[in-house]
């Protein structure tokens, strides 16, 4: 579901047709509320370390710096050197902690459910990385960051970890609950000229 909250302030932006022609421009921004999201850590140079997390997720852990991978159930996201996020469907924590606790009994490792303190961020839409860009000092071009990239950085005054998830592009961030109301806020400011556009998720 789509919401428009606010328009580029263009001539004639009360008729129906200049209001589609800024959404077509507008920032696309939503917040996947709910979603499991678990702190891995371990060995990545362990070879029995990664086969449990692949038995375990039926996906390859990234060892590779700044990258994630995903597919239609998980996505695996790089943190450090020992360090990673899983992100799951709403309400599937506790199963993600068991299965990554069984495949890894034996083998030093830590998983914990940090979901209560975070909240991923859809962005998406033709201005995505310059309104990314006011307030994240991280280099966003295709040449250096492309589907499968992720970094930790910030936005304004608020930390945070993004990955890009399709060469639209269309990018996932990774906020502290506490600070989704200020993270908004900031976006609001920066979409004045294109407009904001919320995406609402099931």
């Amino acid at each position: 579901m789509l919401e428009t909250l606010q328009r580029a302030a263009l001539p004639g932006a009360g008729s129906p047709a200049a209001t589609t022609a800024a959404s077509d421009r507008a920032l696309l921004a939503g917040w996947h509320t709910g979603l499991a999201i678990v702190n891995l850590r371990g060995n990545a140079d362990d070879p029995a370390f990664r086969a449990a997390v692949a038995q375990a997720l039926n996906l390859e852990l990234p060892v590779q710096p700044c990258t994630s991978v995903a597919d239609a159930v998980f996505r695996l996201v790089w943190a450090g050197p020992d360090d990673w996020f899983v992100v799951g469907p709403k309400g599937r924590a506790a199963a993600i902690e068991t299965r990554l606790r069984t495949a890894l009994a034996g083998i030093h490792h830590a998983v914990t459910d940090v979901s209560g303190g975070y909240t991923v961020l859809h962005l998406s839409g033709p201005p995505v990385r310059e309104v990314l860009a006011q307030g994240c000092p991280l280099d966003l071009h295709p040449r250096v960051f492309r589907t499968g990239s992720s970094a930790g950085s910030l936005f304004f005054k608020t930390s945070v970890w993004l990955w890009q998830t399709d060469a639209a592009p269309t990018y996932e961030v990774l906020v502290r609950s506490s600070f989704t109301a200020y993270f908004w806020l900031m976006l609001e400011r920066g979409t004045q000229e294109c407009g904001l556009v919320r995406r609402r998720f099931l």
